[in-house]
């Protein structure tokens, strides 16, 4: 798959809100979850896919491919008040824990670009595997995780120095990253390979691979890191792992391929972006079921962290 086919009062002290991308419809659908209905509506031009939510929940950042770049969301207006010129491989995208800067994958050019969010400016390029396109960021700020799609590998960088410190092979076309609250286990979801990669992020060593359904796409944790969430775009389900024993526990049906997952920040009730359905299924992670289904736009992806803090 290609690029391209690939919160209104205080932030500080509003509840979570959730920014799903629509990459059909030009738009980003705010959800709020105390409601789960969609607050509102804000135009993004270039084909919105990847979005990345600040850690002090004041700005979103959403990838658009066909606009080459970044565009860059005020939650207090909820409008775009800046774009960040890239290339039209800009899909997978990260804010680091400390809101310092912004990382950006380049789909096309095997390589991500490192942006000071203050100043919206690229500070660095980092060169790494082919089709970039998951982003994760540890908790402490030290490394920065890339999904490799092209070459099934995930690399570990050191933020401090810039530098690439291991490329680990894992399954076929890896693309949604989830690291643990401990930064001590990686995940990685693998398209063609219909499974999981289980890291230490320690030694980058594989733990486990566990066999889900077709297409895994994006994973999420839930309830303390005890369950993991995969997305499986060709079954239209989730498959929901016990990271103890790395045991695949429940399947739930969802929408129609289902890529974006995220995680609310009370931990227990996880976000489905259906692409081809334009809704948002709501799981209750200690029920293991959908509770609720939310209209949303034309294409919903969002692919990244679309929920704020």
């Amino acid at each position: 798959m290609g690029v391209a086919a690939v919160f209104l009062s205080t932030p500080t002290q509003a509840a979570p809100l959730a920014y799903i991308t629509n990459q059909l419809g030009d738009s980003v659908s705010v959800v709020n979850p105390k409601t789960n209905t969609v607050e509102n509506t804000i135009p993004v031009s270039g084909k919105p896919a990847g979005v990345a939510v600040a850690p002090n929940g004041e700005r979103v950042y959403v990838s658009t491919p066909d606009s080459k770049g970044v565009a860059v969301i005020d939650t207090k207006t909820n409008t775009v008040i800046s774009t960040i010129k890239l290339t039209e491989g800009a899909l997978g995208i990260a804010v680091s824990p400390d809101n310092s800067r912004l990382f950006v994958a380049d789909w096309y050019e095997n390589k991500v670009s490192v942006i000071d969010t203050k100043t919206l400016e690229i500070i660095a390029t980092l060169d790494v595997e082919k089709s970039p396109s998951g982003l994760v960021v540890s908790s402490d700020n030290h490394f920065l995780y890339v999904a490799n799609r092209m070459s099934n590998s995930v690399s570990q960088i050191d933020l401090k120095t810039f530098k690439t410190k291991n490329v680990t092979p894992v399954g076929k076309h890896p693309f949604g990253l989830a690291l643990d609250s401990k930064n001590e286990r990686l995940y990685s979801a693998n398209v063609q390979s219909d499974d999981v990669s289980v890291l230490d992020t320690k030694t980058m060593h594989l733990i486990a691979t566990v066999k889900v359904n077709k297409l895994p796409y994006t994973v999420t944790l839930a309830k303390k890191d005890s369950l993991l969430f995969a997305t499986n775009q060709e079954d239209g389900n989730v498959s929901v792992i016990d990271t103890k024993t790395l045991k695949v526990i429940k399947e739930i049906t969802v929408g129609d391929k289902p890529e974006g997952i995220s995680t609310h920040s009370d931990d227990v009730h996880v976000y489905v972006a259906n692409w081809f359905d334009n809704t948002v299924s709501v799981i209750d992670a200690n029920k293991l079921e959908v509770i609720e289904t939310i209209k949303t736009g034309s294409g919903s992806r969002a692919f990244g962290q679309f929920f704020s803090r």
